[in-house]
């Protein structure tokens, strides 16, 4: 069984270093995630790597190292020291579990309870609230607690209306 290390990749390339890797070594894994981006009024999904400009390799680091240095779209093999960076199984195990039904979504991340929310955008727009709740059938509506007038009031909204607080 050969050791999984972790590949630093040009800025952008990790899809190019994947597919060239692909029939060069016994293994690669790039961790894809859906991840919600917001640019001016509109919200949408973009698939991306979980950890841009990096990929993980199972290869013989002796017969490879050079040539995997030179594959379009790798900048190195990531080291300490002298020693390239021998990543453990049971993280290589977890990320294989996690991606196994394809990109994590991570475009909504859950919400609990109490947590402070400001609402994105609507007639809301830049109001602080409470996060209340998701509403029953999914994740698509959620309630929170907005201060109007000295008075808090419940209101449910669409999920995508709603981020979390940053402190």
């Amino acid at each position: 069984m050969q050791d999984w290390y972790l590949i630093r990749t040009k800025t952008g390339a990790e899809r190019i270093a994947h597919a060239q890797l692909r029939p060069v070594v016994d293994r690669v894994l790039l961790p894809l995630a859906k991840m919600q981006v917001r640019q001016r009024d509109h919200t949408y999904q973009r698939i991306s790597p979980i950890f841009p400009s990096y990929l993980f390799a199972s290869f013989c680091l002796g017969r490879m190292a050079r040539q995997i240095r030179y594959t379009p779209g790798v900048r190195n093999i990531v080291q300490f020291g002298d020693q390239a960076a021998v990543v453990p199984v049971f993280v290589i195990d977890e990320l294989l579990a996690m991606c196994a039904d394809g990109p994590v979504d991570f475009s909504r991340p859950r919400l609990l309870p109490g947590a402070p929310v400001k609402v994105a955008y609507g007639p809301f727009q830049e109001f602080s609230a409470i996060f209340d709740g998701y509403c029953s059938g999914g994740s698509e509506r959620v309630a929170v607690l907005l201060k109007v007038m000295n008075a808090e009031r419940r209101v449910e909204m669409p999920a995508k209306m709603v981020t979390l607080a940053v402190a």
